[in-house]
């Protein structure tokens, strides 16, 4: 039985209403976003050039939202979930690059409140677009096998119970929805997950004139993981489609991003140096 949650701000109604509405401004925003793209790549290529190879990682970052947000925008109009998937798995292959040059010690000015932004303990923000694209592979080269993201990709539901804490309310948690979804994953633990993706929603909610949002990727990636765990969502809600879900990859044929050879051949070089 799927439970419906009350839309408890006026923004969420709002969406709902004009959903239909919304479609042409979103195929504007698709339209624009692929103005901004070409600026951000050619960014990336004057930064190479410069060979300004500690600020190429925050370009990589930005093309890398870039893709992920036009996926969220197919999947949030469930206009073409195939398109949708499209953007993910170019936005994983730039992920994994952006991963590849902080592991062999590139330099970046990625900031996460002022600090210096820690891409191991941030990797699901990265790892869910390959997640939705069921590209694990590509999860993985974020993830890796020793986070709680990487153990429930990899299906090791027992290591990823020794990597969390013993409750999903410890401290070390605190009060972050997905990490206890990600418990409740760990654990098998069906009612408890819902309870987690429903508290999350309010939370969305709550903050909605702050950072509204009308699809949630995180949720969806959970839900992805629950289902290959046997756990199903029974949240009703306009912010996780999860209709759309499924397990089929796209043909990645001619699916590229165009400047991976030359991003290696950086990673390459330094390397040898």
């Amino acid at each position: 039985m799927k439970k419906l949650l009350n839309y408890s701000t006026k923004y969420i109604d709002d969406e709902i209403k004009r959903r239909q509405s919304c479609l042409e401004s979103a195929k504007h925003e698709i339209r624009t976003g692929m103005d901004y793209r070409e600026i951000l790549y050619q960014r990336l290529d004057q930064r190479m050039a410069e060979q300004a190879y500690d600020w190429v990682i925050n370009s990589l970052c930005d093309l890398f939202f870039e893709y992920a947000q036009d996926g969220d925008i197919r999947m949030q109009l469930d206009v073409d979930a195939k398109a949708a998937k499209e953007s993910y798995y170019i936005a994983a292959l730039i992920g994994v690059l952006c991963y590849e040059m902080i592991e062999k010690g590139f330099t970046h000015h990625v900031l996460d409140s002022g600090s210096l932004y820690d891409f191991k303990k941030n990797n699901f923000n990265f790892s869910k677009v390959a997640i939705l694209a069921n590209e694990y592979e590509l999860a993985l080269k974020m993830t890796g096998m020793d986070t709680v993201e990487g153990a429930l990709v990899s299906q090791d539901y027992s290591l990823a119970c020794e990597i969390l804490p013993d409750s999903p309310e410890d401290d070390s948690i605190g009060t972050d929805e997905i990490t206890q979804c990600m418990w409740a994953i760990a654990h098998g633990d069906e009612k408890l997950f819902n309870n987690y993706i429903e508290k999350r929603i309010k939370m969305l909610r709550r903050y909605a004139r702050l950072n509204p949002r009308t699809f949630d990727s995180w949720g969806m990636a959970a839900v992805k993981l629950a289902q290959r765990r046997g756990i199903q969502c029974h949240i009703d809600v306009i912010e996780l489609p999860y209709q759309l879900l499924d397990d089929i990859r796209v043909d990645t044929r001619g699916l590229i991003f165009p400047k991976a050879e030359q991003i290696r051949s950086i990673i390459g070089e330094k390397k040898r140096s």
